[in-house]
């Protein structure tokens, strides 16, 4: 699986140093930081042998440019959907590991003490959660890359699917041609909303190809015309 590991505003440099270690043992080179904390020798201390990677990071000041070209989105969290996080249905890393999943997958980490935006996980393909104590279930940041990337790791994917994955910009007009339906057929906006999310699962789950996801914006411009 070709991933890119992203932590979004890490705010504690040791555990952004124990990530790029973590990501040196498990066979993964490419990390991205949106808005991190200062990054200095507590880090590099802690990354070890992946000091390399962490050197090599790429920071960034938003999370669409943290997932620029990549195929598939992994949102992970671990809080269960409620009042205040998005009622999506959340999946194992193993879970994730068994998925055939093609092309560049960013897989995204909140802040230590918040954790992710609601925002950012309603756009994710996926969620993960990792199945932890009820007590006491939110894991360190670098323990939760861990766990994560040695399920992604054990399978060790190849590439078997000839066809290109949607892409990103096709995805967005895919969304965008989807949100302007829910807006014609429906009148309130929660009914609009849950809708959308439930699209919005229906194509990560599908895991369209660049032609298909073709397919569903021509006929959604048809139904457009004819509304």
């Amino acid at each position: 699986m070709d991933v890119r590991v992203v932590l979004v505003e890490p705010q504690e440099e040791e555990n952004v140093g124990s990530v790029a270690r973590v990501m040196r043992n498990f066979g993964f080179k490419e990390l991205y930081l949106v808005n991190p904390c200062e990054i200095g020798r507590r880090a590099r201390a802690l990354s070890s042998h992946g000091q390399v990677i962490l050197e090599a990071a790429k920071k960034v000041h938003s999370v669409e440019a943290a997932v620029r070209g990549c195929d598939c989105l992994v949102g992970t969290t671990g809080k269960k959907g409620g009042q205040k996080t998005p009622k999506r249905r959340a999946i194992t890393p193993e879970q994730l590991a068994k998925k055939e999943l093609n092309g560049k997958i960013a897989i995204l980490f909140g802040n230590e003490a918040v954790g992710m935006p609601n925002e950012v996980l309603q756009r994710m393909d996926f969620v993960v959660r990792i199945p932890t104590s009820p007590e006491y279930p939110i894991l360190n940041l670098a323990q939760s890359v861990c766990i994560t990337l040695y399920e992604v790791s054990k399978k060790g994917f190849e590439k078997t699917v000839t066809e290109k994955p949607i892409s990103r910009e096709v995805r967005a007009q895919l969304d965008k041609f989807t949100d302007e339906i829910l807006s014609k057929v429906y009148e309130h906006p929660h009914q609009q909303w849950s809708v959308q999310q439930s699209l919005y699962t229906i194509y990560g789950k599908a895991m369209l190809t660049k032609k298909e996801g073709g397919k569903l914006i021509s006929f959604y411009r048809k139904i457009m015309a004819k509304l």
